[in-house]
C-alpha cells in the first residue's frame, strides 16, 4: 500500500534501512530504489521513482534514516487518508518569510519530531517541538515526504528548475501547500544522521525557490521573523558575494516591506554598515 522512493548512493545505510522498513512498515510495500552516484538531481529521481509506483500511497526519503516506530505504514496512511491532506511529513514550518529561507524558519513556526543523529551513529537526541499530533505547516522537510500519488501528479517535483540536491523539498512541498494542507505528525519517529549542508548551492538554488514561488500564503504578518530571516539572509549572501551596489539592488527584492518601525532601521542599519564596510568584508 506504500511505494517507498530513494535516491540510493550509500549502500550500507539503504540495506540498513531497507531491513528496517521489512521490520517496521506493518503493511504492503514496495521499495524503488534507484541508484544515484550524484549523476542526475533528486527532481529527476524522484519523478521517474513515482512513474515505476504501483501503491497510491507515495512516500519520498532519505537513505540515512532508520524507523523507531512499529507499524508506522499504518499511521500514515492513516493521516494520508484524511481529507484535503497534502503531505506528511517530521519536519515543516507553518510560517513562509519574504525573504529566501530554508524550511527551518524560527523555533516559534516550526514543527519537528526527528531523532537527530550523526554519521557516527552514536549520540542521537530527540528534537520535539510538535503540539499535537498532526501539526499544519506550509513547508516539509525532505528527510520523509509523503503523499497521495493522485495529488502527488497535479504537482511533481521541479525537475525543470532544480537539478541538484537542494530546495525540492521546499518548492514541492509550498506548491503542494496552496491546494491542500501539509502536515507534521508526531506519531511517526525516524533517526536521521545527516544535517545537511547550508552551502553556496543551498543558498542559490532557495533564492531560485523563492523568486519562483510567487504564492499568497494564509498567515499574520510578523515582524520580528520577517527582520530575524532576512538579516539571516544578508548574512549567508554576503558571505558568499561581494557587497557591491549590484548585490544590495538584488537582496533588496527580498525585503520585507511591512516591517515595525524599530524592525526597519535595525535591518537598515545593518545594510548600511554592510555598504560603509564593504572593502574590509570583500577582503575576507
Amino acid at each position: 500500500m506504500i511505494s517507498i522512493i530513494i535516491s540510493s548512493y550509500l549502500p550500507d545505510y539503504f540495506s540498513a534501512l531497507e531491513n528496517n522498513i521489512s521490520d517496521s512498515i506493518g503493511l504492503p510495500y514496495e521499495i524503488i530504489k534507484i541508484d544515484n552516484p550524484g549523476l542526475m538531481g533528486i527532481c529527476e529521481v524522484y519523478n521517474r521513482g513515482a512513474k515505476k509506483a504501483k501503491y497510491e500511497h507515495l512516500l519520498f526519503m532519505h537513505e540515512d534514516v532508520l524507523f523507531h516506530t512499529h507499524d508506522w505504514g499504518k499511521k500514515l496512511v492513516g493521516h494520508l487518508s484524511t481529507d484535503k491532506t497534502g503531505i506528511i511529513g517530521v519536519a515543516g514550518s507553518s510560517y513562509v518569510p519574504t525573504a529566501p529561507s530554508s524550511w527551518t524558519v524560527s523555533e516559534k513556526y516550526n514543527s519537528v519530531h526527528i531523532l537527530q543523529g550523526n554519521k557516527e551513529k552514536k549520540d542521537a537526541f530527540l528534537i520535539r517541538t510538535t503540539r499535537q499530533n498532526r501539526n499544519e505547516v506550509f513547508a516539509i522537510d525532505g528527510v520523509f515526504m509523503a503523499i497521495k500519488r493522485e495529488n502527488y501528479r497535479k504537482f511533481r517535483f521541479n525537475e525543470k528548475m532544480l537539478k541538484g540536491f537542494h530546495g525540492y523539498d521546499l518548492d514541492f512541498s509550498l506548491r503542494v501547500s496552496e491546494q491542500f494542507q501539509n502536515y507534521v505528525v508526531d506519531d511517526i519517529l525516524i533517526e536521521h544522521f545527516s544535517r545537511g549542508n547550508l552551502d553556496k548551492t543551498w543558498m542559490d538554488t532557495n533564492i531560485a525557490v523563492r523568486k519562483n514561488i510567487q504564492l499568497t500564503f494564509p498567515q499574520q504578518f510578523d515582524s520580528a521573523t520577517e527582520k530575524k530571516v532576512f538579516l539571516g539572509f544578508l548574512h549567508n549572501y554576503f558571505a558568499h558575494y561581494p557587497v557591491n551596489r549590484k548585490s544590495i539592488i538584488f537582496v533588496l527584492q527580498f525585503y520585507p516591506k511591512k516591517l515595525y518601525l524599530k524592525d526597519h532601521f535595525t535591518v537598515l542599519k545593518k545594510i548600511f554598515n554592510y555598504i560603509k564596510f564593504a572593502k574590509s568584508i570583500n577582503n575576507k
